[in-house]
């Protein structure tokens, strides 16, 4: 058992790779979710250093905060595709085959794409919306943009 702040940091120094790699298959926030388990562990470090498992706490911790944030991202994927289905959006006349291109991007190139051209954003307004610098918003509009180019010109060819 441990239980000053020397052994709060020993453990973190000893398990938080550990726990990494252990829960990087499940996703990739591995990291920041063990990172913000230690740092809720630190917080109660007195109560949670007199566990019988300390770092089982820990681990539960992070699992639990992997699986609320897939889940996030499945609700925030669910939201857009009723968003992109709507009849009522009045932003592009109706094309199946690019709705089609679009919902077969990656979830960050389909969002920055959909909000730059169909919602009118920004760079700096679709940075701050997704938590993205704007570098990585560009990088996804020019990646979703490729994408879609070279599927659009192959199923027009066919």
């Amino acid at each position: 058992m441990v239980s000053d702040d020397r052994d709060f940091d020993e453990c973190f120094r000893v398990h938080y790779p550990r726990l990494v790699r252990l829960l990087s298959p499940v996703g990739p926030d591995a990291a920041d979710a063990v990172q913000e388990a230690f740092v809720a562990a630190l917080v109660r470090w007195t109560r949670i250093s007199s566990y019988e498992d300390p770092v089982g706490w820990v681990r539960r911790v992070a699992i639990n905060r992997m699986l609320n944030e897939a889940r996030r991202t499945r609700r925030r994927e669910a939201a857009f595709a009723r968003s992109v289905e709507r009849e009522d959006v009045s932003l592009v006349e109706r094309d199946d085959e690019l709705i089609a291109a679009i919902r077969a991007l990656p979830r960050q190139q389909r969002m920055a794409i959909t909000l730059h051209y169909l919602g009118r954003c920004s760079v700096a307004e679709i940075a701050r919306d997704l938590g993205l610098s704007e570098g990585a918003v560009k990088h996804h509009l020019h990646a979703g943009r490729a994408k879609l180019r070279e599927r659009l010109e192959v199923t027009r060819d066919d």
